[in-house]
């Protein structure tokens, strides 16, 4: 015969359970804020000088421009170089830099040493302002300093005409069929101060990810996921039927007697095949914007050159 776990013991078992869920899921909850904490000061940097082109005081003096600049127009102003052969096309090694960071305005300036490639893209408000004209006469600027090997000067120069162009309404993206807002700022001291502008661009965001990454939040939904369980297992903790189909079944004396197959009707479905209408092609729209989408689905503006 078998033996049932008696009630008040499965309930002990089962506030054990609860308590040492509580416990992984608040230890969980605390290493993941303290991660939070770390990935937010990581992603305050601008400058990935993979290929050492910059030194450590010239990366400083960058950094505070990326920032000051940055600020000011209400965009991240990021700086890429590398020197690898293996890396992929200028245009798809910011993309995919880009999809590795939220959603946001950003311009960004790629040196590519081993290939000789110089290349720049804007993301979201960037897009509209530092468009593929604007970003042509940043590249002409910055060409003979990165000839020369003068790469501070030309990061430089590029961090001042990108934020320059984002006070600059005069052509907004001439090359493409729309238009944008100035991009606002809750700083009193911007150019494009607007006092009912928020103090983060990406407040309601900013405030979910808070909530949903709040300790005590997490927490408190451990414990009523895990009232939940108690309740349930208590609820079950009775005797259960053992008995099944084959209990009073009689082996030796049962069997199947028959079988017959009977026909009852015939279902076809019909389905339309689809047509092919996608006509390929790339770089350009209708409107002659020069740009692209990135695999996370973000489009950009573009523009690049050799050096």
């Amino acid at each position: 015969m078998k033996q049932f776990m008696t009630k008040p013991l499965m309930i002990t078992r089962s506030l054990l359970i609860f308590a040492a869920l509580c416990l992984i899921v608040f230890i969980t909850s605390v290493t993941t804020a303290y991660a939070s904490e770390t990935d937010n000061e990581t992603s305050n940097q601008h400058v990935y000088d993979k290929a050492n082109l910059l030194s450590t005081s010239e990366v400083n003096d960058l950094e505070e421009m990326c920032t000051e600049y940055g600020d000011e127009a209400g965009i991240d102003i990021m700086i890429l170089t590398h020197d690898d052969p293996d890396a992929v096309y200028a245009e798809d090694y910011i993309e995919n830099f880009e999809d590795t960071l939220p959603v946001g305005d950003r311009v960004y300036i790629l040196v590519d040493m081993y290939n000789r490639d110089v290349f720049i893209e804007g993301f979201g408000l960037a897009g509209t302002y530092i468009q593929s004209k604007r970003i042509d006469v940043i590249i002409d600027e910055i060409t003979p300093s990165l000839t020369s090997g003068y790469y501070y000067d030309a990061f430089s120069t590029y961090i001042k005409s990108s934020a320059a162009y984002m006070s600059d309404d005069s052509e907004l993206n001439s090359d493409n069929d729309y238009t944008a807002s100035a991009p606002q700022s809750s700083d009193p001291n911007a150019p494009n101060y607007d006092e009912t502008w928020p103090a983060d661009y990406n407040s309601y965001d900013n405030r979910i990810e808070n909530i949903l990454t709040n300790v005590w939040i997490q927490l408190l939904a451990a414990i009523i996921i895990g009232a939940i369980a108690v309740i349930i297992m208590a609820y079950n903790s009775g005797g259960r039927m053992t008995a099944g189909g084959n209990t009073y079944m009689d082996s030796n004396n049962s069997g199947l007697i028959g079988r017959r197959d009977d026909y009852i009707r015939t279902q076809v479905t019909r389905v339309r095949r689809p047509q092919n209408n996608n006509n390929g092609g790339g770089g350009f729209n209708a409107g002659g914007f020069r740009g692209g989408t990135s695999g996370g689905g973000r489009s950009h503006s573009s523009g690049g050159g050799k050096f």
